[in-house]
């Protein structure tokens, strides 16, 4: 497996099946801004509500081979065998990303259980093998993970582009940061104290530009 992030905003995704699992792929979908179709004869309440809401399409009707052509990502959820098998070899053939929900050894992707932080995102992947500990991880870690850590990422890009123009040698800023991530700094940053940890870097910035 390859760890990959992919910009899904705009992007056509078709998703098969319209129960609770497709629910949760589509909701995650539409947080990314990606284009989505539903197809399924049957649809859940909230499936239908976001098809007339307009936020989906909805194709009322069982997946039919062909039907994957255009779409960036698939994702089958309906427990259908032939169908995903059928995907499995379009994929290959068509080159189009694959999660297979129902049958997890026929994708040729794995969406990883995450939350985020803002800009933040951190993602836990078991390969396909147990999606539940996958969760059961994603959950301790967004409990352990302080919220200010969204806000403060908003900072440091900023900061990067400061210390980029002060400190010009790779060397300096890579002793620069290493400071700047230094355990006083990402207490403070934890416990909220945004002000104080990035008055605490622009005075080691200052520092390390004066030297280089």
């Amino acid at each position: 497996m390859y760890p990959l992030n992919w910009k899904a905003d705009g992007r056509p995704c078709l998703v098969v099946g319209a129960g609770h699992v497709a629910l949760r792929k589509v909701r995650g979908l539409l947080a990314a801004s990606a284009c989505v179709t539903v197809t399924a004869p049957e649809a859940s309440a909230e499936i239908q509500q976001l098809a007339e809401s307009g936020r989906i399409r909805y194709r009322m009707q069982c997946f039919a081979p062909g039907e994957e052509r255009g779409f960036a990502l698939v994702i089958s959820t309906a427990g259908d065998e032939a169908a995903a098998r059928y995907l499995s070899e379009a994929a290959d053939a068509e080159g189009f990303l694959y999660n297979a929900a129902d049958f997890p050894v026929l994708g040729n992707c794995t969406l990883p259980a995450h939350f985020e932080r803002g800009s933040l995102m951190i993602a836990v992947s078991t390969a396909g093998q147990s999606p539940a500990f996958a969760k059961y991880i994603k959950n301790w870690l967004e409990e352990s993970i302080p919220e200010d850590f969204g806000a403060w990422l908003d900072r440091l890009s900023a900061l990067r582009g400061e210390a980029k123009g002060k400190i010009r040698t790779s060397a300096e800023r890579e002793r620069f940061w290493r400071a700047a991530f230094s355990s006083d700094v990402m207490a403070l940053a934890a416990s909220g104290h945004l002000e104080e940890a990035e008055e605490y870097i622009r005075n080691a910035m200052g520092g390390f530009g004066a030297e280089s």
